[in-house]
């Protein structure tokens, strides 16, 4: 049962990456191959936080941004495209927004005059912030260090900007 929630976590990821590949204008052939990247990262980040893995979140976020770094390297030099092409909408739907959201609402709440809570709300704001940015960092991670590895040159040794001298 656990199992196919992870699936159907990875569905509703890359249907996000997807719709994030749509509003970036990526080239309508690369639309599949952020669909599936998509479907790979957040499988694999859902699949990690499964309780019989046990792992925790920001390890999880690392391993499905390196997942999608990775896949996106080579399905991009695989099809003559950028790889950030496939790699900045699959990753997308994994940014923390929840915590984000939770930090926020916590300095706003900080804001008000202190009462008994304050101190509970500063722990709660403070580890909300840090593992927003303990995730954005694990995906960065994730995503730069395959190009970083690969150091690939640009694909198919096309030439940038060549299409726009037309005249």
């Amino acid at each position: 049962m656990e199992l196919l929630e992870v699936f159907y976590k990875g569905f509703w990821c890359s249907c996000a990456a997807f719709g994030f590949g749509i509003l970036f204008n990526a080239p309508k052939r690369s639309l599949w191959m952020i669909l599936l990247v998509g479907f790979l990262g957040g499988s694999v980040k859902f699949g990690l936080m499964l309780p019989e893995v046990g792992g925790r979140i920001v390890f999880s976020t690392f391993l499905a941004a390196l997942v999608i770094g990775f896949s996106g390297v080579f399905l991009g030099n695989w099809k003559k495209l950028i790889p950030m092409i496939i790699t900045i909408p699959s990753v997308i739907p994994m940014v923390p927004g929840a915590f984000a959201y939770k930090a926020m609402l916590g300095l706003i709440t900080l804001t008000h005059l202190p009462d008994e809570n304050y101190g509970q709300i500063v722990n709660r704001t403070i580890y909300n912030g840090t593992m927003t940015l303990f995730v954005l960092l694990a995906i960065t991670l994730g995503v730069t260090i395959p190009l970083v590895l690969l150091k690939l040159e640009f694909v198919g040794k096309v030439r940038v900007g060549s299409a726009w001298k037309k005249g």
